[in-house]
């Protein structure tokens, strides 16, 4: 009988760590993308300031200004909410996988986390200001054009950088374009590099990095939400990052292995980006 020692347990957790940071850190597209900010210890919400303009007043020499412009600040306050899960290993299950028990948990427990965030987080396209497009509508290069344009010929410029984020079914009607040269106005230069990079994450378009996340949900009408938005839209508000654990259970006859984030995802400014809401058919060529 295989007998599980303080060496296995402390290596386990390790293993189960490791894997777990890995998943939810390099997975989750929607983090990386935004403003990240952190509680301090012994507060329970962040306040966020923001000023707002003033008027410069023209001048003539040897006249004192007299129109004193008045400051004004403005400002969001936001708390967060713990999430969390655990599995449990056994010893006799953990005894049966041929992988590592506490890996293979790890990365179940950083894919659900990982998911989460991403998940959070795109639920809020929906809520920005204004945007492009409807339900039952045909996804177009045109709109991502016309979302950059509109952003950037604002009363208040959308600040850079800029990214845009969309279902891969949106991106594949983007992407095929750069399929048959005849359709589009792309150099071919151009095109070639995009179709041979595509999916790695670097490909741009009008200066804007664009990203395919199938975390993105589409509704029974077909539709799905994406965006073109600045790094300033949203938060990504941490009063601590996620906490792993492995406790042995001795009547449970196995451990118990959990994960715990407190966190929120927030939009901090509406007009700092163009919500995008397309039809998203299952491509078939």
């Amino acid at each position: 009988m295989a007998t599980t020692t303080a060496a296995d347990l402390a290596d386990g957790s390790v293993a189960m760590v490791a894997s777990a940071r890995y998943t939810y850190e390099h997975e989750a597209v929607f983090t990386n993308t935004v403003n990240k900010m952190t509680i301090g210890q012994g507060e329970k919400s962040i306040y966020i300031p923001k000023f707002g303009s003033i008027v410069m007043n023209d001048l003539t020499d040897g006249v004192d200004m007299t129109n004193a412009q008045t400051l004004t600040i403005t400002g969001t306050t936001h708390t967060t909410d713990e999430v969390g899960a655990k599995v449990i290993v056994t010893k006799k299950l953990r005894n049966q996988l041929k992988e590592p028990a506490f890996r293979a948990a790890g990365k179940v427990i950083g894919n659900g986390m990982g998911k989460k965030l991403d998940q959070d987080g795109l639920t809020l396209f929906s809520g920005l200001d204004s945007g492009l497009g409807g339900a039952g509508t045909t996804f177009t290069l045109g709109h991502v054009l016309a979302s950059v344009t509109q952003c950037r010929g604002q009363a208040e410029p959308v600040p850079w950088p800029m990214i845009f984020v969309a279902h891969p079914y949106i991106l594949h009607i983007l992407i095929d374009k750069f399929s048959d040269p005849s359709t589009s106005n792309f150099p071919e230069q151009f095109m070639l590099d995009t179709l041979r990079d595509y999916w790695v994450g670097n490909v741009k378009l009008y200066n804007l990095p664009v990203l395919a996340d199938g975390n993105i949900s589409i509704d029974s009408e077909i539709d799905s939400y994406g965006a073109v938005y600045s790094k300033e839209a949203f938060i990504y508000v941490v009063s601590y990052e996620p906490e792993n654990w492995v406790v042995y259970d001795d009547s449970l006859r196995g451990w118990e292995i959990g994960i715990v984030h407190d966190y929120k995802m927030v939009e901090e400014d509406g007009g700092y980006g163009r919500y995008m809401l397309f039809d998203s058919p299952t491509p078939s060529s």
